[in-house]
């Protein structure tokens, strides 16, 4: 899910975020994560200040911390943070005015941004942070204002003996930190019910996944794609790839195809060519995925690798509005869901779902309508993003690479 350097990517791709939306009002000032009291040192340009003043654990992993203390073979749970941060504004020497003009466009831009993607967190740490994988984690990273009382801001302020600003509190969460430990793993029980049986042995050692290997380096993956996984001791009789939904909680199963190796296998995705009782169950969106070794007496299941699965987008109609209103009708694969959420992305805009309709035929696609008001004229790239994932608008049959056609709309002028 993440490594050490979590905490610093939160900071960078927070810092990379706030510079992006306010480079222009903020002029040759600079934005800084310094403690209060050496905060301030040049007073003629403006400045952000992001002050990490507390983490603590997350309260809603401790039950999952508990679970895994029952059940050491699970291995050690990450470790899972609340990043606690202090917001202050200074305007070019020291006016208030310029402040608080800098303090509403930071504001605003957290709002918009209450939820850090996957994409904003690699763009931001790729050349500071490079062995960073936060932007991999599965568990979105929110953003969200933290109230607190007029003495609490006051006492940070006096406990670093600084003259007091108005601040803001946020808190990100939730940042995983994976454990360096290896999973436990209990030796055989040599008797039941007092009738001593011996110990089984079965011969080679256990698989283990390293890694995913995607069509084109794509970041997600698309339905009807062949995935590779790597690793070790992957050429074993009987296994079965799994993939456990992140947000739905059910399991599903496929068998890998014929051509294994010991460090590699590989598994085609289902696709609309399938059979329905083979598609049904899938549904775009996070994954997590495992291979399941299965013995004639027991089960053993692999480390999790993370998996984002892409909705495909298929039509859209029409390809060019004018800039008022106008209706967007879209049809993507697989079927929407009603309990899934869905966003339009056009530009830097997220659009609303108006309206869905499914077929009964779990092969057909779904039909979305989206309401589109007050864009700018000019030529959209657009994308679908489904329970966090967006569908992938490159048409990879192309040289040189292009954004596909069925998914570009143009405001006309």
């Amino acid at each position: 899910m993440g490594n050490p350097l979590a905490i610093a990517a939160v900071t960078t791709t927070l810092h990379s975020l706030i510079f992006l939306g306010v480079r222009e009002e903020l002029g040759s000032g600079s934005i800084t994560a310094l403690p209060l009291d050496k905060a301030r040192s040049n007073r003629e340009g403006n400045q952000v200040n992001l002050f990490l003043y507390h983490i603590m654990p997350n309260p809603a992993w401790r039950n999952e911390r508990s679970m895994r203390g029952k059940f050491p073979q699970a291995g050690k749970s990450p470790l899972a943070l609340d990043l606690f941060y202090l917001l202050t504004i200074y305007g070019q020497n020291d006016s208030e005015t310029k402040s608080h003009r800098l303090l509403g466009s930071v504001l605003s831009i957290l709002y918009d941004h209450s939820t850090l993607s996957r994409t904003e967190i690699e763009a931001a740490t790729e050349i500071e942070l490079p062995d960073s994988d936060l932007h991999r984690q599965i568990e979105q990273i929110t953003i969200t204002p933290e109230h607190l009382a007029f003495e609490e801001i006051s006492q940070l302020w006096r406990g670093f003996q600084a003259q007091y600003r108005v601040s803001v509190a946020y808190k990100v969460s939730v940042v995983m930190i994976d454990s360096t430990l290896l999973p436990q793993s209990a030796l055989p029980v040599l008797s039941r019910n007092g009738e001593t049986q011996g110990a089984t042995v079965y011969p080679g050692l256990a698989p283990t996944l390293q890694g995913i290997r995607l069509p084109h380096r794509q970041a997600s993956a698309q339905f009807g794609d062949i995935i590779a996984l790597n690793g070790s001791h992957l050429d074993s009789r009987n296994l079965t790839v799994q993939f456990h939904n992140v947000r739905l909680g059910h399991t599903l199963k496929l068998t890998p195809l014929p051509e294994q190796t010991e460090t590699q296998l590989q598994v085609r995705l289902p696709s609309p060519a399938d059979p329905a009782r083979a598609i049904a169950q899938w549904w775009a969106g996070f994954y997590r995925l495992s291979v399941v070794v299965q013995r004639p007496d027991y089960e053993w299941t692999t480390n999790e690798l993370p998996l984002a699965l892409a909705p495909q987008v298929l039509s859209i109609t029409p390809q060019e509005v004018p800039p008022g209103r106008s209706v967007l009708t879209l049809t993507c694969w697989p079927q929407i869901r009603p309990e899934q959420q869905v966003v339009l992305l056009m530009g830097d805009r997220g659009i609303a779902l108006q309206d869905l309709s499914s077929p009964t035929d779990l092969t057909a696609p779904s039909t979305l309508t989206f309401q589109l008001k007050d864009m700018q004229p000019g030529l959209y790239v657009v994308r679908l993003r489904v329970d966090g994932v967006d569908s992938i608008p490159i048409d990879f049959a192309s040289t040189p690479l292009q954004f596909a056609e069925n998914q570009t709309l143009r405001v006309t002028g």
